[in-house]
């Protein structure tokens, strides 16, 4: 069986549990007084095809992901909230649709803390352009060709971290985390090949106002962290200013980013970029158009990436992107050429 016929197959198989599913989309959930209990879950099918350029090394046409999503809390008398959010998913390019997490978590009138595999501060509370569904410049399309927008700054993804998150006071809110270390690829026999960053710590802030019908806002993010030296690579050292604009499903938002010298080989690689873009976002479908420029010494990667999303039943979503892309790092081939991504995706 080819590709696409597996491809459409298993979409077949994914619509009619999804209709099998029943008229609501909602949770398995248990609530009790204080105690809340939910399950989310989810299986998709992706297709992606790739024009003008090779695939990324290792891409597959077809990808089947899924995951599993199980959040529970207390709240005390005092209306304290202590909980756990745990997800195993497939590890998907996109950070849109999550990426898996386990973490817990406390929130009071002081804030909200939370230890445990989660992203950080900087990368929560960063304002850049909006990347829903499939995530358009930032998206799965890197999954057969071409490579992401930065959109923030870099930071410890989803590594195991401390996370506090202040209450809002008169529309600013701040943040810090830290994380012990950022690491990938440690079991490289080449030590250059692998990342391994200690002590990253990131710093996050924004601030949001109602304005006549709009909600206008800006952010400020910035992160740290020793590089070991045996693979070779630069400190992170990386900040990020966005701002954003939003008027009931319309949203606007934008951000300079500078990365600099963070986890690469080169002294003076000095990368930065400029991404834009605008979304109309409602509950049962929505569009989005994002764009960037990443600039460095010897690098550069232009973007462009429309996309969005359907409710074709009550368990059962479409979504789609296309990304054109240019690219050009150091002494390699200049890539051009777009990917157009489509999946289906059964959910409860």
């Amino acid at each position: 069986m080819t590709p696409s016929c597996q491809a459409a197959a298993a979409a077949a198989i994914l619509t009619a549990l999804a209709c099998a599913g029943g008229a609501r989309a909602q949770s398995i959930g248990y609530h009790s007084g204080a105690v809340n209990v939910a399950l989310h879950g989810a299986v998709s099918v992706q297709d992606g095809a790739v024009e003008g350029a090779e695939k990324n090394f290792g891409a597959k046409e077809v990808n089947v992901d899924g995951y599993l999503r199980l959040i529970g809390d207390w709240t005390s008398s005092q209306g304290w909230l202590l909980g756990a959010d745990l997800e195993t998913s497939s590890r998907r390019t996109t950070q849109s649709l999550g990426s898996g997490v386990a973490y817990v978590y406390f929130s009071s009138e002081l804030g909200r803390v939370e230890v445990g595999r989660q992203y950080g501060a900087a990368n929560s509370l960063s304002f850049h352009a909006p990347d829903i569904s499939l995530g358009q410049i930032r998206g799965d399309f890197a999954r057969y060709a071409g490579t992401q927008a930065l959109l923030s700054p870099f930071d410890s993804v989803d590594s195991p971290k401390v996370v506090y998150l202040s209450p809002p006071a008169d529309g600013f809110r701040f943040g810090v985390s830290w994380a012990p270390r950022d690491s990938a690829n440690l079991a490289a026999p080449d030590p250059r090949d692998r990342t391994l960053q200690r002590d990253v710590t990131e710093l996050g802030a924004q601030y949001q106002r109602p304005v006549a019908d709009w909600v206008l806002g800006a952010s400020a993010g910035y992160v740290s962290g020793r590089s070991d030296a045996a693979t070779q690579r630069r400190d992170i050292a990386s900040w990020s200013l966005g701002l954003d604009a939003r008027r009931g499903p319309l949203r606007l938002g934008g951000a300079y980013v500078d990365r600099g010298d963070s986890n690469v080989f080169l002294r003076h690689f000095d990368q930065h970029e400029v991404n834009g873009g605008v979304a109309w976002v409602q509950d049962r479908w929505g569009l989005a158009f994002s764009a960037s420029s990443s600039t460095g010494s010897s690098y550069y990667n232009r973007l462009a990436g429309v996309g969005g999303y359907f409710a074709l039943a009550d368990h059962l979503t479409l979504r789609a992107d296309a990304v054109a892309f240019d690219e050009h790092d150091g002494g390699l081939p200049r890539r051009r050429g777009a990917t157009v991504v489509s999946e289906i995706e059964a959910h409860f």
